[in-house]
């Protein structure tokens, strides 16, 4: 869908985590790590151009909901694939 609608514009892959304790990764890396997976997914079996993508590492800086129950942690554990307005050149 993404190259087919928009094939020109630049893709964020956002990646949100819900702040719980994660041992000795930060929440940071582990959504970042998350983002970089679906990089190489969109990448490598979709054929999207990576200059097309970037990828964020929110962590739990932007909840949608509240982290005080397990549903809330549930709806902030989530990858958002953003399209921007800015355009790549397709060369």
């Amino acid at each position: 869908a993404i190259a087919r609608n928009y094939p020109k514009q630049m893709v964020g892959i956002e990646a949100h985590t819900d702040g719980s304790p994660l041992g000795t990764a930060t929440s940071h890396q582990v959504a970042a790590s998350q983002a970089v997976a679906v990089f190489q997914a969109l990448t490598a079996r979709n054929r999207i151009p990576s200059r097309q993508l970037f990828v964020v590492g929110h962590g739990p800086n932007h909840p949608l909901v509240s982290n005080a129950t397990p549903s809330g942690r549930a709806k902030n554990r989530r990858i958002e694939l953003v399209i921007y307005p800015e355009t790549v050149d397709p060369s």
